[in-house]
C-alpha cells in the first residue's frame, strides 16, 4: 500500500477529491470577490456622475461621500473575503 505525501483530513474521502473540493470552493470565492469589487466600481462611478449629471461639481456634498465610503467598504470586504481561499494542496 502506497501512501500519499499529501496528509488527508478525512480518510474516507481520498486526497484528489478534497483538492476538487477545495478548487470549487476555491472559484466560489474568489467570484465573490470580483463580484463585491464591480460593486464597489459601479459604487465609485455613481459617486462622481451624479454629480457631474446633476452640474453640481462637488462630490462631497449632498451625501457623496456615503458613496464614496460604501465603494470603499465594499472593496475592503471584497479583499477580506480572498483570505478564506483553502489549502489545494
Amino acid at each position: 500500500m502506497v501512501r500519499s505525501a499529501l496528509p488527508t483530513l478525512h480518510p474516507a474521502v481520498p486526497t484528489g477529491d478534497l483538492k476538487h473540493r477545495a478548487k470549487r470552493f476555491n472559484e466560489g470565492v474568489k467570484l465573490f470577490a470580483a463580484l463585491l469589487n464591480a460593486l464597489s466600481i459601479g459604487v465609485f462611478g455613481a459617486a462622481f456622475v451624479v454629480p457631474v449629471a446633476r452640474r453640481r461639481y462637488d462630490v462631497f456634498a449632498e451625501g457623496g461621500w456615503l458613496l464614496l465610503l460604501g465603494g470603499v467598504c465594499l472593496h475592503g470586504i471584497g479583499q477580506i473575503v480572498l483570505r478564506f481561499f483553502r489549502a489545494e494542496e
